[in-house]
């Protein structure tokens, strides 16, 4: 074989190994920056609709000192007490079951709203049971969900996809609830908050079942807010591409497959409504003014509302009854 020949093989056989290298290296950061816990996580243990607590110092759902005001600050106006509540099986395929708190005010007002909690939490989180007590105080039954691989639903790998499986097992979600709690599609609908919201947002273009949907925090820009968590989670932001990559070669999961503007498309005349503090730490607030903005611009009805200095999930807790009206509001003209 001749200099030149083997020069080429010798570039080719690099070439590859830095292609693998590469590929490896994407393959750790997403089995890193991806996974769950598959369990409820240690500070919610105690959770549970009629009591729920604010987690301890260091454990909120944003870093920095920003938390500490919060460490046992009085939920007690939210919590369910009285209220029924049945645990709930949810099978979304033949090996995945969800679980569920099916919570049935005794005022209520015959809406439904199913709710989900964020990325490496439960539906025992207090940002989740909060916002679940703000709705059943104003007479909606809600189902609150722990989407796969996290709290008491089945496990399958550990990961999550953002919002890609979980946005298909929530419209087999809302397929149980009309075949099994009678529930009317046009009364139905759903909120997300954090990675929930994410779950939320790409709903729209998996079922016609759900007829309004609200979000806390949302992404439009899927690679940037991606490349925002992967440096959230410690990473250099540019290895998300290779992350990318390798979680369709080496597990088959397509993170970009439904798009925020497919579901924004898809929701047609269903209305939004999306709740984000301005000073998000996880999720970037511009991340749900291009979300609105597109909306708009395709004529889907959509409306932002702002919690001015408010962290990852803090709007909740820094104007709580304006939240609390806000969803209840919304989901009121929303639903029939």
């Amino acid at each position: 074989m001749s200099k030149g020949k083997w020069l080429g093989v010798i570039a080719g056989i690099l070439v590859v190994l830095l292609a693998g290298g590469a590929l490896a290296v994407g393959n750790y950061v997403y089995t890193s920056g991806t996974v769950v816990p598959c369990k409820i996580n240690d500070d919610d243990l105690a959770n549970k609709p009629e009591e729920f607590f604010a987690p301890g110092s260091g454990n909120g759902p944003f870093p920095g000192p920003g938390w500490e005001k919060w460490v046992g600050t009085d939920l007690s106006d939210w919590w369910m007490q009285g209220v029924p509540y049945t645990a709930e099986t949810i099978p979304v395929s033949d090996s995945i079951n969800l679980a569920a708190w099916w919570i049935t005010p005794s005022n209520g007002n015959g809406k439904t709203v199913i709710v989900t909690h964020g990325i490496g939490t439960s539906r025992r989180d207090f940002n989740t049971l909060m916002p679940t007590g703000m709705l059943v105080k104003n007479g909606f039954n809600v189902l609150l969900v722990d989407m796969r691989d996290t709290g008491e639903s089945t496990c399958t790998d550990g990961r999550h996809s953002a919002g890609q499986e979980e946005s298909s097992d929530f419209a087999k979600v809302a397929e149980w609830l009309v075949a099994e709690k009678s529930v009317a599609p046009e009364s139905l609908g759903m909120f997300g908050v954090s990675g929930g919201a994410i779950t939320t947002s790409l709903l729209p273009a998996k079922t016609d079942l759900v007829s309004a949907f609200a979000m806390e925090g949302t992404i439009f820009d899927f690679n940037a807010a991606a490349t925002r968590e992967v440096e959230y989670q410690g990473f250099p932001g540019f290895l998300w591409q290779l992350a990318l990559a390798a979680a369709q070669l080496f597990h088959g999961v397509n993170l970009t497959q439904t798009s925020a503007m497919q579901g924004i498309e898809a929701a047609g005349e269903r209305p939004m409504l999306i709740l984000h503090g301005d000073s998000d730490q996880r999720l970037d607030y511009q991340s749900s003014v291009d979300f609105y903005e597109y909306a708009k611009s395709v004529g889907t009805p959509v409306r932002l509302e702002t919690f001015v200095g408010a962290d990852h999930t803090e709007g909740m807790l820094t104007e709580s009854e304006r939240y609390a009206q806000l969803l209840a509001e919304f989901f009121d003209s929303a639903l029939r």
